[in-house]
């Protein structure tokens, strides 16, 4: 990962009020970083977590201490217009109490006394397509569900050696008791209403 580029171009995005193109900013740049690096970078697949956490593990190890929350959530960015595929399909929101066409992100971030650190994330894919016969119509379905990558996210947070206390979620009865007994740490649910 470029993470020069990233930074910049993560500034760019942050700072554009209009349309943004990689043209346009390697103009702005006075073409020090050519609008072909910057098309080449965005097209490689998405960071893995393990590329994710490496470039930001600097900030989170300056930032982090012991008293610090995991935030847990899920969001859906609605693409009502796009193809359906793996990652653009049907999810519940439970924000609006219906299912949406989008892409369904759940991520995890390190929440300290002075800022918020996203920490991991992951893409549901929805791989499996299966025929449901209460419906009459074919559906997909994750190879895991958002309990286990939530679960997941912790183990590495926990691997990475990222000190936390609490846990927040909106997520209802996200784990087990028996997870959270090999996980040692105080347990909050933040139940929405």
């Amino acid at each position: 990962m470029d993470k020069d580029v990233l930074d910049i171009y993560t500034d760019y995005l942050i700072s554009q009020t209009k349309y943004a193109t990689a043209t346009k900013l390697s103009d702005i740049l006075d073409q020090e970083v050519s609008h072909d690096k910057i098309t080449r970078f965005l097209s490689k697949p998405y960071l893995t977590s393990l590329e994710f956490w490496k470039y930001i593990k600097p900030l989170v190890r300056k930032h982090n201490s012991e008293y610090e929350v995991l935030c847990l959530d899920d969001t859906i960015s609605e693409k009502p217009s796009t193809d359906e595929n793996d990652i653009v399909c049907w999810h519940h929101s439970h924000a609006k109490g219906v299912h949406v066409k989008g892409i369904n992100i759940v991520s995890c971030i390190l929440s300290t006394s002075n800022l918020s650190i996203p920490i991991d994330y992951e893409i549901v894919k929805k791989y499996k397509r299966y025929y449901d016969e209460k419906d009459k119509r074919y559906k997909r379905r994750s190879k895991i569900t958002k309990n286990q990558m939530f679960q997941n996210m912790i183990n590495r947070a926990v691997i990475n050696q990222v000190k936390f206390k609490y846990i927040l979620t909106s997520v209802r009865q996200l784990f087990h008791r028996q997870t959270l007994r090999i996980i040692d740490f105080n347990w909050v649910n933040n139940k929405l209403s």
